[in-house]
Parts: C-alpha cells; structure tokens; sequence
C-alpha cells in the first residue's frame, strides 16, 4: 500500500510515493488535507497522513515544524486557542471530529494524552488512575479497584505502587510519575494514546523504560508520538512522518525513513545536516 507525500510545490518538493506499515486492523486517524491557522498566521500546511491501529506512529522534524500543533490537534486541544481555524479533515471510524456538534469531552475520552512533563494531580496514586472514571460518575469501589490495577499492570508501575496506592503521586521519581501519567490516560480505555514528548525530561534509565513500556502498549493502543530523538523513534515506533515547517514532507515505514528516504530534506535532517 502505498501513501503520497504531502508537499508544498512552492518549496520546490515534488511528491513521492512512500510504503508504509499497515496494520490488519485499519486505519485509527485518517488525516485529510489539514490546514490550521493561528489568526493570520498559518501553521499547518495541508497534512494528508493515514495512522494505522495498534502501531506506533512518530511525527519528527525541527523545533516549531508544526508536530507538537498536529498531535493536540487530534483531540483538539487547540481549540482553546484563539483565533483557531482549521480546513480538511481528522477521520475516526470514518466521521470527522471537527463537525459541528461533537462532543469535545467524549472525543478526548477517546484519545489519551500523555504530556512532556509528568502532570501528576497533587492527591495520591489510587487517585490520580481513577480520577477519570470519577469525572464519568463511576463510583463503584470494585470498579476502580480494577480500573488501579489494570492501569498501573499495563504501565509497569503496579510492582512498585501497590503498597503506596494511597500515598501521594507526588512522591513518585520523575519517571514513575510519567508511568503514573501513562496509567490515567489508558484508565478509561482510549483508542488512541497521544503522547507529546514523553521522555524529554527524563532520565536515560526513565526514557528506556517507557519507551519499553510503549512497545508492550502497541496493539492493543494507537499510539502516536511526537518526539524529538531520531534514536528514539527508530527504536520504538513502526511508521515514521517528518514535518518541516508545517507539512508533512515524508511518511513511511521508519526504517525506510531512516535508511532510505526519498526525499532528500527528510535524508537531510535524519543524517543530521540540520535540526
């Protein structure tokens, strides 16, 4: 199966067929010709990029090459910026998010998000999980008991939590509280897990274990994630998308992308000549 670059021709790209990892169970997000604007500014340049379920997606490129704009808009995180304006489309099970009339909190529901830093709530492990089901109205101790250990088994944190579960979040390392954060965004079994970032502030020890734990997730989550260690998406991630300046130059399979780009400004930046 085959994918067509989005290219801006005024840069002087031509488009390029790229292969890319499909996954048997379809598509999760399907992309469509995505444009954003900032007030006047505009910030993301018709973006066509077809994710596929349960597999690992990286977006790359440059600081401020619009990656960071692109993941929050699939949850639409952006909208309480104002002066948003979008066109095209984001597909989930083939119905655009951005009609009039989606329910924005169920949407969210639908996508986790894990941020840069570890935001873990000031209140304590057991709560941090549940809170979301707390937010449904779940209050059924048996529920959240299983919602806990669920969570924290597929974050690889319940070895390490389960004689502290009421003891403060806070207290956690910077990398428990980052698998903490992972464990709230799949407590109400998301769909998608959108991650920006996750390991930008941590430790080398940290960093392996999530990304560990990001390949134990896949499959059973789509994951999507913005990073900005080249290493680090070769590691972990089945397709790779590189951005600059607000387009999408190159989506492929990532070790295509790494060893065999077709564009020569994705060859540019993963062999390092800017960044």
């Amino acid at each position: 199966m085959t994918d067509t670059a989005t290219i801006d021709a005024a840069q002087g790209y031509e488009p390029t067929a790229n292969h890319y990892k499909t996954s048997d169970q379809g598509v999760a997000l399907d992309i469509q010709n995505f444009n954003l604007w900032y007030g006047d500014k505009q910030a993301l340049f018709d973006n066509t990029l077809p994710v596929q379920k349960g597999l690992v997606t990286a977006l790359i490129g440059p600081s401020g090459c619009g990656k960071s704009t692109l993941l929050r808009s699939l949850n639409r995180m952006n909208d309480l910026v104002d002066g948003l304006r979008i066109s095209g489309k984001v597909l989930v099970d083939g119905f655009d998010i951005y009609n009039k009339g989606v329910d924005v909190i169920a949407l969210r529901k639908r996508m986790g998000m894990v941020f840069q830093k570890p935001n873990p709530f000031a209140m304590s492990i057991y709560d941090n999980v549940t809170y979301p089901l707390r937010v449904d109205g779940v209050t059924k101790k048996s529920i959240l008991d299983e919602t806990v250990e669920r969570s924290l088994r597929s974050a690889a944190l319940w070895d390490e939590a389960k004689d502290r579960l009421h003891d403060s979040a806070l207290g956690l390392s910077g990398g428990q509280q980052q698998r903490l954060c992972i464990a709230r965004g799949i407590a109400s079994d998301p769909e998608v897990l959108l991650m920006d970032e996750p390991c930008s502030a941590l430790d080398p020890i940290a960093t392996a274990k999530i990304e560990e734990l990001i390949g134990q997730l896949a499959g059973a989550y789509t994951i999507v994630m913005v990073t900005h260690s080249m290493s680090q998406a070769a590691r972990v991630s089945h397709n790779t998308a590189f951005m600059y300046l607000g387009r999408l130059i190159e989506y492929g399979e990532t070790t295509t992308i790494f060893t065999n780009p077709k564009q020569a400004r994705t060859n540019d930046y993963v062999t390092g000549r800017f960044g």
